[in-house]
C-alpha cells in the first residue's frame, strides 16, 4: 500500500463518526407501572440474553448501527438486538451474540420511538410474569391474535445517555 493509500484511509477512519449510545425507555403503556422501564438483560446462555425490564440504574447501553441495534457489551462482544421467530402472537426479543435472523430493520423516528421495518412486526409489548417484565414483540403472522394475561401494547423510546 503506498504513502498516499495510508494516509486516506487514516483519514477516512478518523472522519467517521462516533455512534450514540442510548438507553430504550418504555411508555404509552396503559398500566403506569409499566412506563419509565429501562430495557436490560437477562443471560439465558454464554451467547444468549432475554430484553427485560428494570430501573435506570440497571440500564443496557445500545446504539445504532445500520439497521441493527447493538447492545454495549461489558466484554465487548458483538451482541445485537433481535425479534425472534415464531408462531405465537407474542414473541421474544432476544439479545445474543451475532443472532442469524431478525437483527436488521430497526429505525428510530423523530420523536425516539423505536420500531422495525419487518413483515411480522406489529409493535412492543410488556409481559409480566416472570422475575422481570420481559420486552416481547407483536407477531402480526400468528395465527392467533390475542394478547396474553400480563402482556400490553407499549412503545419503545430511544433516549440518548448524558455522555453522548
Amino acid at each position: 500500500m503506498n504513502l498516499l493509500t495510508t494516509l486516506l484511509l487514516a483519514t477516512a477512519a478518523s472522519a467517521a463518526p462516533l455512534e450514540k449510545m442510548f438507553n430504550l425507555v418504555t411508555s404509552g403503556a396503559p398500566t403506569s407501572s409499566n412506563n419509565d422501564l429501562y430495557v436490560t438483560t437477562e443471560s439465558t446462555g454464554p451467547l444468549n440474553s432475554n430484553a427485560v425490564l428494570s430501573t435506570k440504574a440497571d440500564a443496557a447501553s445500545f446504539y445504532f448501527s445500520n439497521g441493527t441495534v447493538h447492545y454495549e457489551a461489558p466484554n465487548g462482544a458483538p451482541w445485537a438486538m433481535a425479534l425472534v421467530s415464531g408462531s405465537e402472537y407474542e414473541n421474544p426479543v432476544e439479545i445474543s451474540v451475532d443472532p442469524t435472523t431478525g437483527s436488521d430493520g430497526f429505525k428510530v423516528a423523530a420523536s425516539g420511538t423505536l420500531s422495525v421495518a419487518q413483515p411480522s412486526w406489529g409493535g412492543w409489548l410488556i409481559c409480566t410474569g416472570g422475575s422481570d417484565p420481559a420486552v416481547y414483540y407483536v407477531n402480526t403472522k400468528a395465527t392467533s391474535g390475542a394478547l396474553k394475561a400480563g402482556c400490553e401494547k407499549v412503545q419503545l423510546k430511544a433516549v440518548l445517555k448524558p455522555s453522548s
